[in-house]
């Protein structure tokens, strides 16, 4: 009777083990759990293990029913936080004229025509220098040095005594006149301003210290002086160049004079910004020989009104065509898998993969014939993260190639 027992009790056991082992597989068959490669989602197991292809580690990969399971097309959501820790960035699909990619590497120079000299008024000691390193930029109007000049003291209490004199005559006096006159226009032939010959008849004392004031604005990129110098007048102190109309030089050579050959206009744009296109104008041409080749030095004058462009900044510089623009969007946003695709934010933190159909490209945009509307946001950076988080939720056979 006891056998009995023991064996029925064995027996149950046994049953209830292999009840709870086919549950166990049949829950894992329902979970469409598998494992895959990273770097080759094709690649598909049941059991970890290693990519036949890259001998990577496989992933664990669960899929997920998500809100847009019911929608044509791919699509993922990603909230905001995770966005930013992928650096992801966007842009919009816009009208664009796209320079063709042939074009003619440019320096951007400084226009001499816009150098600006600022040199002493007056003999003396220069007591104070506001500016004192190159590159600071000087508006109109801002100090620029303060000197000591014995000349310039003896004329202010000349201007002193006379204007004095002016003030306590009780009847005209034409010569008087004449003489306060030709004063005051000495002191503004050696720099003083209107402003400052008012503050010095008001208070009634001559300043051992003049100040003088930027008559024009720009970058400085020379001080040729330093503080406590003595300077006779004439003596140039520091050098000011505005950057609101620049020089480009370009280097043409033999096989590519063919291209720029009677143009006078030319379009140019430079990787720092991209959408910023700028014309500039032939003003200078001249063929010269540099290492037994002819090369054609090309010099462009272009306006600069925001100063974006500093010189020595690499630029390209291409003839200027009458090109309609296109639909474009950034040359990053268009993803090269088995067919060309871009990621579009269709919600605040949803994006749906489209495929796009391209046309003209240069370094920085691309022409889009279809797939894409105007004014839609595309993915420029980050896409290909997109990709792999979308694979990965998802699996590779969820992917709609349409």
């Amino acid at each position: 009777m006891k056998q009995k027992i023991i064996f029925l009790s064995i027996t149950i056991l046994l049953a209830l083990a292999g009840c709870k082992s086919k549950n166990e597989n049949h829950a894992g068959h329902d979970s469409g759990t598998y494992y895959t490669c990273p770097m080759h989602p094709t690649v598909k197991s049941n059991s970890p293990g290693s990519c036949p292809v890259c001998n990577m580690s496989l992933i664990k990969v669960e899929k997920q029913n998500n809100e847009h399971a019911q929608q044509a097309g791919n699509f993922i959501t990603i909230e905001k936080q995770q966005q930013q820790l992928a650096g992801i960035k966007t842009d919009t699909v816009k009208f664009q004229n796209i320079i063709p990619a042939s074009t003619i590497l440019g320096t951007v120079a400084i226009d001499e025509e816009q150098v600006t000299a600022i040199s002493s008024r007056v003999k003396g000691r220069l007591d104070k220098l506001y500016i004192k390193t190159s590159g600071e930029y000087i508006k109109k109007g801002n100090p620029v040095y303060a000197i000591y000049s014995e000349q310039l003291f003896a004329d202010e209490k000349e201007f002193l005594i006379l204007s004095e004199k002016k003030k306590i005559g009780n009847t005209e006096n034409k010569l008087l006149d004449d003489m306060l006159s030709a004063s005051k226009n000495k002191l503004m032939l050696w720099g003083l301003s209107e402003k400052q010959i008012e503050e010095l008849e008001k208070n009634k004392s001559a300043s051992q210290q003049i100040i003088f004031y930027a008559q024009t604005e720009g970058y400085v990129t020379e001080i040729l002086v330093k503080e406590g110098a003595y300077v006779e007048e004439g003596t140039l102190l520091i050098k000011l160049t505005a950057l609101n109309q620049v020089w480009i030089d370009a280097q043409v050579y033999s096989n590519e004079i063919e291209k720029i050959s009677g143009s006078s206009s030319f379009q140019i744009f430079s990787e720092t910004y991209p959408d910023e296109v700028y014309t500039g104008r032939l003003v200078f041409r001249n063929p010269s020989v540099e290492d037994g080749r002819k090369v054609q030095l090309l010099r462009l004058r272009i306006d600069n009104t925001k100063n974006k462009l500093i010189p020595g900044m690499m630029v390209y510089v291409s003839p200027k065509q009458n090109s309609k623009p296109v639909l474009a969007v950034p040359k990053s946003a268009v993803l090269l898998e088995k067919m060309k695709t871009v990621w579009v934010m269709a919600h605040e933190n949803t994006f749906e993969q489209r495929m796009v159909k391209t046309g003209a490209e240069n370094k920085f945009w691309i022409e889009i014939l279809s797939g894409l509307k105007e004014g839609e946001t595309v993915v420029t950076e980050g896409a290909y993260l997109i990709s792999s988080e979308f694979i990965l939720k998802s699996g590779a056979g969820q992917r709609h190639e349409h």
